[in-house]
């Protein structure tokens, strides 16, 4: 039962009794949670409450609404430390995942003006365009558009990459030692391809990440535009101290 006397809102306490079942494994993964109208019952609140309290744990990636079926529970999300240059085929190997890779396209075109700019080159030159899905345990997590610049990565397009990785392609094929990356994340609503390509609603929420990547003499090497599946992904950064005051 609720504490309706407690200062916590009534969809808080629903959510995390909810939560309380989904971390101490009464409901397991994939589990089809019990309806609204049984929800309603068992706590003794409107069904306005118990909306609430599912559609913040289905935004938070914890229950997933399946339309005409339910709620079910949702795979843990997939976590990157923004700490290291790693790349996604590594970072889903270091969780424990396992990872793999559709790729859509990979060609030679004329670079766009905003692509130009983040790697330093004029607009119009010639740019390899390698377009994937990739996977996590079979299911659609990321679109990813990598952008390279030829005369750094000369045959790529032949020689393919190791291991479905870029990055140790980079390291171990071309000698490139990654120096740094600046990533920029924000959110977007999958449009109607996307939305197909991932097997998610149209409208749901993406991360869409922008990250250029420098070998050790400052030179953008890669850029790369990530749409990731905001239910399965997320980030973890990490921040140590302050900032010392000027005055």
């Amino acid at each position: 039962m609720l504490d309706k006397f407690q200062l916590l809102p009534l969809y808080y306490q629903v959510k995390e009794k909810l939560m309380d079942k989904i971390t101490n494994k009464y409901f397991e993964i994939g589990d089809l949670i019990p309806s609204e109208t049984e929800l309603q019952e068992t706590y003794k609140v409107s069904r306005i409450t118990i909306r609430r309290a599912i559609q913040e744990l289905v935004q938070e990636g914890y229950l997933s609404t399946q339309q005409g079926k339910g709620t079910f529970v949702s795979k843990p999300k997939a976590s990157q430390e923004l700490d290291f240059i790693t790349g996604w085929a590594e970072t889903m190997n270091s969780l424990g995942m396992h990872p793999h890779t559709e790729n859509l396209s990979f060609t030679e075109e004329p670079v766009s003006t905003t692509v130009a700019k983040y790697l330093n080159i004029h607009p119009g030159d010639m740019v390899y365009k390698l377009y994937r899905i990739r996977y996590v345990n079979n299911e659609p997590i990321c679109l990813m558009t990598n952008y390279l610049i030829p005369t750094i990565v000369p045959g790529i397009l032949e020689k393919g990459l190791i291991n479905e990785s870029l990055y140790e392609t980079l390291e171990k094929v071309y000698g490139i030692a990654l120096n740094r990356a600046e990533e920029i994340v924000e959110a977007k609503a999958a449009k109607a391809k996307e939305a197909s390509l991932l097997q998610i609603i149209k409208g749901s929420p993406l991360l869409h990440a922008t990250r250029v990547t420098y070998d050790i003499n400052n030179q953008p090497v890669e850029l790369v535009y990530t749409l990731t599946r905001g239910d399965r992904y997320s980030y973890t950064i990490k921040l140590s101290g302050r900032q010392k005051p000027l005055n």
